[in-house]
């Protein structure tokens, strides 16, 4: 989900006179105004959908998310941190999150979303009584090695977790321990006050002294999940970044040549160093450490594992490397051989012809609907390129057919403008949290929407009279 700006989703503010005429502008029950998630300095412009982090703002704002490694819960007293691990089974693999440390902010009884840009978002705590002044303030930056929280005010710490504390090493130094747990794995905890950490109970550490300033948790090994030769050289290496918190960074992406771009990620740090950050496999297969000087991979730490594959880690401020652009059209880029060609021909009036005509048969929802309105578009796309002009038209036809009812909003599913988040949802969605896959929540609109995106491209290009006029 990554761009250059926030500009290039759906998330920024929709002209509302795309609907105004129509009537099909709404309110959303989620109150943006009333939101107590959201800091009210933050409210003045459009509140990002989509993100992320979006279930921070949404309910009570304590479902997970996913930066990556980790996963986080943001309560009001804390934040709870997950080392997933894999569920595999035979149609699908699950990332299943436990409550490996609940690190408890003293005195909080409220958080909201304080800040946020293109890889991180901020929360903020605040103790009872307080109104604005965070006691501790959270920056969950996607990639770090460590989740942190940075204690504004001093606190005694006070790290809990589900499972059993067999071992507390504090040989590393003050304000370091490395965890054992009977999960089998093995966690480092990391503080910038020079503090005794201890065992308190079976699934407790604290310390005596109150902590000021980062507080940074990271996983060391989990059994089954990776595989490190050194526990103590991993340790040592994670330690080596411990004063270079990641708060927050920026993406940029500039065309170099017509055919290539060049990507670059700057993390912003707050204290001094190097951030220890960790890579997905699709950066693991660029040129990312021959274009940027002061990046290098560091193995001694484990790899994570995550649903988008194995997550390596790397030192640098800044990543960066240039990408070959795949050329855009709607036509396939390798010629077919003249069997090919025939048989294509064969099949593509075969299913040209199997499009209903029938639109109270279609999908209600922008999902479903979305999906059979591309694929009958992309069926008119292989017809045009086969040279089978009337199948070309026959799904033509059908698409605008099923399209126009979208566009007058007299369809049952019709799409409304959303006044509180700016955006467009389906008019199910309004009224029912988990309808339409959450569309009322802004989850997966660029799924929904990018059906419709792709056959009114493919409209435009076969009936540009009839897209002009619309």
């Amino acid at each position: 989900m990554s761009k250059s700006s926030f500009k290039s989703f759906a998330w920024c503010a929709t002209d509302p006179r795309l609907l105004m005429d129509n009537g099909r502008c709404a309110a959303n029950p989620q109150s943006v105004a009333e939101n107590v998630l959201i800091d009210p300095q933050l409210k003045s412009r459009p509140v990002p959908t989509t993100a992320w982090w979006q279930n921070l703002v949404i309910d009570a704002g304590c479902d997970p998310i996913v930066p990556s490694p980790y996963t986080v819960r943001c309560l009001d007293t804390g934040i709870v941190v997950s080392s997933p691990t894999p569920h595999v089974q035979e149609k699908f693999v699950a990332s299943i999150c436990h409550y490996d440390w609940t690190l408890h902010m003293p005195g909080c009884s409220r958080h909201w979303v304080s800040s946020y840009d293109p890889l991180s978002v901020t929360v903020s705590y605040v103790q009872d009584g307080q109104t604005s002044d965070a006691a501790v303030t959270v920056p969950l930056v996607r990639g770090s090695a460590f989740v942190s929280a940075i204690f504004n005010q001093p606190a005694r710490l006070q790290l809990s977790t589900m499972h059993a504390v067999l071992s507390v090493d504090t040989s590393y130094g003050p304000g370091t321990a490395v965890v054992r747990l009977n999960s089998g794995s093995v966690w480092l905890v990391a503080c910038e006050s020079s503090i005794n950490i201890r065992q308190e109970s079976v699934n407790e550490i604290v310390s005596d002294e109150p902590v000021c300033g980062a507080v940074r948790l990271a996983l060391v090994s989990n059994a089954g999940c990776s595989s490190v030769a050194d526990e103590n050289a991993a340790v040592l290496a994670l330690l080596a970044s411990r004063d270079a918190v990641p708060v927050g960074g920026s993406v940029s992406i500039e065309a170099i040549a017509d055919d290539k771009a060049k990507f670059t990620l700057c993390w912003k740090i707050r204290g001094s160093g190097t951030p220890l950050m960790y890579t997905l496999p699709h950066h693991q297969m660029t040129s990312i450490s021959q274009d940027s000087s002061d990046f290098r991979w560091v193995d001694e730490v484990a790899e994570h594992w995550t649903s988008r594959g194995r997550m390596r880690a790397a030192l640098s401020c800044q990543w960066q490397w240039i990408e070959q652009l795949e050329p855009l059209g709607f036509s396939g880029q390798t010629p077919l051989s003249e069997d090919a060609f025939v048989h294509l021909r064969q099949l593509v009036a075969i299913d040209a012809q199997s499009l209903t005509s029938d639109k109270q048969s279609l999908p209600r929802d922008p999902y479903f609907f979305g999906k059979a309105l591309s694929r009958a578009m992309r069926i008119a796309l292989i017809a045009d390129e086969v040279g089978d002009t009337a199948s070309c038209n026959l799904a033509v036809d059908r698409a605008i057919d099923w399209l126009e009812p979208w566009l007058n909003g007299t369809n049952s599913g019709h799409l409304v403008y959303d006044t509180e988040w700016r955006g467009i949802i389906s008019s199910a969605g309004l009224v029912d949290p988990m309808a339409d896959f959450g569309q009322g929540r802004y989850n997966d609109h660029h799924f929904h929407y990018g059906y419709f995106v792709y056959a009114a491209a493919a409209l435009a290009k076969l009936q540009p009279e009839w897209a002009a006029e619309r």
